[in-house]
């Protein structure tokens, strides 16, 4: 594979230094591979992003987290995940409204 791009790249530059002389036809056939890799990568990575997370409103359970390290505390109304949020670089600690733990995990 890789060797019939060389080719192609040589034939192509071949071609075009008749035309437009050595030094230009090498930095053409250079820039359109270039264009032609970033354009490729780019619509490979718009193709397979991932979908967005599904949302759910927790705002009714009054979930409150408090960060163990500083004391930062979060009250959740959405969520689009299943694990705690991290703060500090350490998962929080999830607490009910009145700073108890709660009765059953969430």
């Amino acid at each position: 594979m890789r060797a019939t791009r060389l080719v192609a790249a040589v034939v192509a530059t071949v071609i075009l230094a008749q035309f437009f002389g050595f030094f230009r036809a090498v930095v053409a056939v250079l820039l359109f591979y270039f264009i032609l890799v970033v354009g490729f990568r780019y619509m490979r990575f718009i193709v397979l992003a991932p979908p967005d997370p599904e949302i759910a409103d927790v705002g009714s359970l009054n979930l409150k987290y408090v960060c163990t390290m500083c004391g930062l505390e979060l009250k959740v109304e959405k969520a689009a995940k299943e694990r705690a949020p991290s703060h500090c670089m350490e998962p929080m600690v999830l607490v009910r409204e009145n700073g108890q733990p709660p009765l059953r995990p969430v």
